[in-house]
């Protein structure tokens, strides 16, 4: 395990959490202690424990390397002791353990831990920089938002990356670092005034003030950038865009950035270790132990969901190649769910009476098609998030679900059925997956500020991929190119990154990696070769698929 890594957590732990201090040598200890130990942020949790229980009779603020060595030693001496046991003793524990192994067998039914969350329900949480905390806004959610909310939305977006940004270990200064070269100090905008000619790290949001000039933005102050020289190696850096800039502050009051980039991610085992109990989601709660629910996820790595996108229910063809799909799957392993994404019509819907009526005659001919199917009608469940073009669609985010007048019919026919908005999250037992419609690719690509650096990175998509996760954010595009309801922006976040995103996008099916989300594109089904993506759960992988092969 890297040292780095082991320090953060212990700074996260033992400083951030608790307001103690870590002695150098007694962080290089704890580093040698743990660097064969995988599962070091439980291990170190442990430690800590331990330490405050010895010492919850005097404060305690320094933590000295003395005293770790032996709360470890206790800890291993209790261990080993643990571990002596007498045949007699051997025996029972081992019926009881297979005991207990099968009662939670019998308990826990991983295809019931399934939910969608609606993202008009989703708690509109803010980061309250004094408490360190997750608080929920005082301001009810609206779709017509005030002025104020407007502000709130982008102070909102800042404050959660800034906040991840600072804790990060090469711009967070701890008690850890020795020197100042060894972490990169951000500068406030309005502290480089009246100091030029150095080399500073600032950090904001692009916007254009001015016609034809960029400026990077705090809460505080605004500043004009120079980007002809600028220096970059990947992304899509679009007007709305958080940035960290290093350069120069110029005699003509001109900020002359050397290098810009993206700020870091966090990893969602840092986000659920610093904020273990903040429901980011109000799901229902796990009933169940989450170790225990995680290794029934892992086991049934068999289990998968189905992912179509541009699903046109007006096309014949269309129609037989999900009549192929279901009777491949009506007689093998079953899917857990089938998610289908708009539009699902290849026109615009017209809010006429024709238009309405062919609609919905093309959901009780999809309803009728499952309805033959009695195994996936009543074991799989069906999620669909609709398209811009799909009824109520229009062009601003989150979009509401289908109005129940046009699917009726779908909900005599099919038991387990969701008609979600987009974006919507689903909670697949620990697992949290994200499903996006949009043509956000062509979106950035058309609205950035700086050409795409293709010779470091040719491939478009991984630009895309990094911005989104690197921006905690869906749509991080001005709101004269995609409206987003200002209250509502917080259904947008990607907030602690899920395990897996889903972007239904018109470009090509992709599945990439990057910082421990899977992100994949089943790619358009009406507009391809009918493919469609198979992603599995308890591997966190994928595979592309193509309706003509069954």
């Amino acid at each position: 395990m890297a040292p780095k890594k082991i320090s953060r957590t212990i700074y996260l732990l033992f400083t951030k959490q608790h307001g103690l201090h870590v002695q150098t040598d007694a962080v290089r200890y704890l580093e040698e202690v743990l660097k064969n130990d995988p599962d070091y942020a439980n291990s170190l949790d442990t430690i800590l424990k331990s330490y405050r229980k010895w010492n919850e009779d005097k404060p305690v603020v320094i933590v000295d390397k003395a005293s770790l060595e032996q709360v470890v030693h206790s800890l291993k001496a209790e261990a080993q002791a643990a571990s002596i046991k007498t045949p007699f003793q051997k025996e029972h524990e081992l019926q009881d353990s297979l005991q207990d192994m099968t009662i939670h067998e019998e308990a826990i039914d991983v295809t019931q831990h399934f939910h969608v969350a609606d993202a008009f329900k989703l708690p509109r949480l803010q980061y309250d920089y004094h408490r360190k905390v997750f608080l929920t806004s005082p301001q009810p959610s609206a779709l017509l938002g005030s002025a104020g909310d407007k502000a709130e939305m982008y102070r909102d977006r800042m404050n959660l990356v800034k906040q991840r940004l600072l804790r990060n270990e090469r711009f967070c200064p701890t008690s850890m670092h020795l020197d100042k070269e060894s972490y990169i100090k951000i500068t406030p905008i309005k502290a480089l005034m009246g100091r030029g000619a150095q080399l500073f790290t600032i950090f904001g949001m692009l916007t254009q003030l001015e016609e034809g000039k960029v400026f990077l933005e705090d809460e505080d102050a605004h500043i004009e950038l120079d980007l002809s020289e600028v220096t970059f190696e990947s992304g899509l850096f679009t007007d709305g865009t958080f940035v960290i800039v290093t350069g120069i502050y110029g005699q003509d009051l001109i900020f002359h950035a050397h290098d810009i980039s993206f700020p870091p991610p966090e990893p969602r085992i840092m986000t659920d270790m610093l904020f273990p109990h903040v429901d980011f989601t109000s799901l229902p709660k796990l009933m169940v132990d989450e170790t225990q629910l995680q290794l029934e996820e892992t086991k049934n790595d068999q289990i998968s969901f189905i992912i179509l996108s541009d699903v046109f229910l007006d096309q014949p063809k269309v129609m037989n190649a999900l009549r192929r799909i279901f009777e491949k799957y009506g007689t093998e392993k079953i899917p857990l769910a089938f998610i289908l994404i708009g539009n699902f019509s290849s026109r615009a819907h017209i809010n006429s009476g024709m238009e309405s009526t062919q609609y919905k005659e093309n959901f009780m001919a999809l309803a009728d098609l499952i309805g033959e199917f009695t195994s996936i009608a009543t074991y799989s469940n069906f999620v669909f998030v609709p398209g811009s073009r799909d009824p109520w669609g229009g062009s601003i985010l989150p979009q509401p679900a289908i109005p129940d007048m046009f699917i009726s019919r779908m909900h005599q026919k099919v038991k387990r059925l969701t008609f979600a908005t987009n974006p919507c999250r689903i909670r697949y037992c620990t697992q949290d997956i994200v499903i996006f419609r949009e043509d956000i690719l062509n979106r950035l690509w058309r609205n950035v500020l700086l050409n795409p650096n293709t010779q470091v990175e040719p491939e478009p998509v991984k630009h895309l991929v990094r911005t989104l996760i690197d921006q905690g954010h869906l749509c991080p595009l001005p709101l004269s190119v995609r409206p987003i309801y200002w209250s509502h922006d917080h259904a947008m976040r990607l907030y602690p990154l899920p395990q897996s995103l889903i972007l239904a996008d018109h470009c090509e099916n992709f599945a990439i990696n990057y910082e421990g989300t899977h992100c994949l594109n089943p790619g358009s089904f009406a507009n391809s070769d009918f493919s469609f993506a198979i992603y599995y759960p308890g591997r966190k992988t994928s595979e592309r698929c193509f309706a003509t092969e069954f």
